[in-house]
């Protein structure tokens, strides 16, 4: 797509974004005049996902075709342009969290369709569906991003949570490397050798995780160590009860 083309596109979006007009009238349909009665407050975030999109591909298209011809700085401020046309398109989703008038499988299909991989794991995440946030990161081994949305569930859905980092370390698993996993264990704070030694193989030596074994056994005995004087106190109280 050529320069005139891609100005056409953001000009568009920028003429969309600021028709007093027409986002006067979202969710007031009744209110409107002819001209400006079929825009409905979700037919006008439609419309901003699908151009926004069509920046981020348009422009990633211009990158590709710079970076076929030469490494210039031309082609180093495309590549900037497209990242910067898809972090708008981030914001711009992230921002409509909570807002009833988006259409996330709209914008899910819109996304999935131009392969614009942060935004599909954004939406999958803001329909509260983080298995398949996750998978897809996976899938395009987008690892960083796969963690960031295995931490996305709250606090207290700690099965959730530590479901989603077995998955990742059932991923990272197949490629041998003990380091990563034991990298996981530790950024992902919800799991423990146990867990994740069914994802080991056979191959993989146990000396790795020297250290997380021994924290693991260290906080089994502090755990025992509890319990025994819960016990003892349970005893001294039942024994005070009898007299």
């Amino acid at each position: 797509m050529g320069d005139g083309e891609g100005q056409t596109s953001s000009f568009r979006t920028g003429s969309l974004l600021f028709d007093r007009n027409l986002v006067g009238c979202v969710g007031e349909d009744s209110k409107c005049g002819a001209a400006g009665s079929w825009a409905s407050g979700t037919a006008v975030l439609n419309a901003l996902i699908v151009l926004y999109a069509c920046d981020c591909t348009s422009q990633r298209s211009e990158g590709e075709e710079a970076g076929s011809v030469s490494k210039s700085k031309e082609h180093a401020g495309n590549e900037a342009e497209g990242s910067s046309a898809e972090d708008t398109l981030l914001r711009f989703i992230a921002a409509q969290e909570g807002n009833p008038l988006l259409d996330p499988r709209f914008a899910l299909r819109v996304c999935s369709e131009r392969g614009l991989v942060r935004a599909m794991v954004l939406l999958y995440g803001l329909m509260g569906m983080h298995e398949e946030a996750v998978e897809v990161a996976l899938q395009h081994e987008d690892i960083a991003l796969a963690k960031h949305s295995a931490c996305k569930p709250p606090d207290s859905d700690r099965r959730l949570r530590q479901k989603l980092w077995l998955r990742i370390v059932e991923n990272q698993a197949l490629t041998g490397d003990v380091q990563k996993i034991t990298g996981l264990i530790r950024e992902s704070q919800e799991l423990t050798v146990r867990d994740v030694l069914p994802f080991m193989s056979d191959s993989m030596t146990i000396d790795a995780f020297q250290s997380e074994i021994c924290e693991c056994l260290d906080s089994y005995e502090g755990q025992i160590v509890t319990l025994r004087q819960e016990m003892d106190d349970h005893r001294r109280a039942l024994t005070s009860f009898k007299e």
